[in-house]
């Protein structure tokens, strides 16, 4: 998995400062993290999220934030996703995964959302650092 260099870089930082060892926030940030690897991996069958890998049936999710929706070259959008003009941001990531077809009806992503505020905020938080 090539995800996993990532998180594991990411892991050995908190631990190479004891100072950071020992930071809760730092601990609670990896915690959340890897819970994000995790449940992204239902993303996966769907998307890529490393830059220069495919699109998949949906858009490769490398760089995504602070994007606008239906950009992504080489993809074919929906219409609906395509005239949204939605900012890809934490919070519109947030409204988008708890309920794809609510917050943009029309849209071509045959999947239902997450309901746990906690398991979309790893997620995103997950996207965010594994898509640069």
């Amino acid at each position: 998995m090539k995800i996993i260099p990532l998180l594991t870089a990411v892991l050995a930082a908190a631990w190479i400062s004891p100072a950071l060892a020992h930071d809760p926030a730092v601990a609670q940030d990896a915690a959340q993290l890897k819970r994000g690897q995790m449940l992204f991996l239902q993303c996966r069958i769907c998307h890529n999220i490393k830059a220069g890998e495919p699109n998949k049936l949906g858009p490769n999710l490398s760089g995504i934030i602070g994007k606008k929706s239906g950009l992504r070259p080489g993809f074919a959008y929906s219409p609906a996703m395509k005239a949204s003009a939605l900012r890809w941001d934490t919070a519109t990531l947030d409204r988008f995964l708890t309920s794809p077809a609510k917050l943009l009806p029309g849209n071509r992503m045959a999947f239902g959302g997450i309901a746990k505020p906690a398991d979309r905020a790893a997620v995103i938080a997950f996207i965010g650092v594994a898509s640069k």
